[in-house]
């Protein structure tokens, strides 16, 4: 699902992200951990296109990320790659049902096909009851759930998350982190996350624990 080669990214003289090689198969769970200024949330934003490295290839579902500029960067992102983020960052004035919609309609989706997408991820995820929900009416878990939704809602090969519980308490974090692993048994959904989390790396099928800008360990 990610094949990644030689990636490097500097900020001036530092080395954030230093010739790092990484291949992720479909429906594996990875999580990225180590030490604040590892690099950790540069090589996320990397793979995730949200950046881009100064050196190296990298493929998501066999396909060339380099070739893609502007728009045609922005579709492909929209239609294969999901992300969750420490903050649900929900849009405040649309429902639970309407937020989880959004990349659909972005994507030019039918809305009576995005909207019976939309209710069975957020059946998926015991929110069903919190559709015609605002944000600021549903709970830190709940609206994190939400953006969960948001993050599959076009079927991506991969999701990336940032420290997807880390605005949550132990429960909560809990929570979240099993829904997770739902998708990933019901939707062989890929996931790959940076987390501080030790429990919810302890949990993954892979831990890539950086250092300096590389990937000191990969533990199975």
């Amino acid at each position: 699902m990610i094949e990644a080669q030689n990636l490097t990214k500097k900020y001036g003289a530092l080395n954030v992200v230093n010739g790092i090689n990484l291949s992720v198969n479909r429906g594996e769970f990875v999580t990225i951990v180590g030490k604040s200024g590892a690099g950790k949330s540069t090589l996320l934003h990397i793979l995730g296109t949200l950046d881009n490295a100064d050196s190296g290839t990298l493929r998501i579902a066999d396909t060339d990320i380099q070739k893609f500029k502007g728009n045609a960067l922005a579709d492909f992102r929209n239609k294969n790659i999901g992300f969750i983020f420490q903050f649900h960052h929900l849009l405040p004035e649309f429902t639970a049902l309407e937020n989880v919609m959004m990349p659909a309609l972005i994507a030019k989706t039918p809305d009576a096909q995005a909207r019976k997408r939309a209710m069975e991820l957020l059946d998926l995820l015991s929110l069903s009851e919190r559709a015609t929900h605002k944000p600021n009416q549903m709970s830190g878990g709940e609206q994190q759930r939400v953006a969960v939704a948001r993050a599959i809602m076009n079927a991506p090969a991969v999701v990336f998350a940032d420290e997807p519980s880390g605005n949550l308490d132990s429960a909560l974090s809990q929570e979240l982190h099993n829904y997770l692993f739902k998708l990933r048994k019901e939707l062989n959904q890929t996931f790959v996350i940076v987390t501080h989390n030790q429990e919810l790396a302890n949990m993954s099928d892979r831990c890539l624990t950086m250092r300096d800008g590389k990937i000191e360990h990969d533990l199975r």
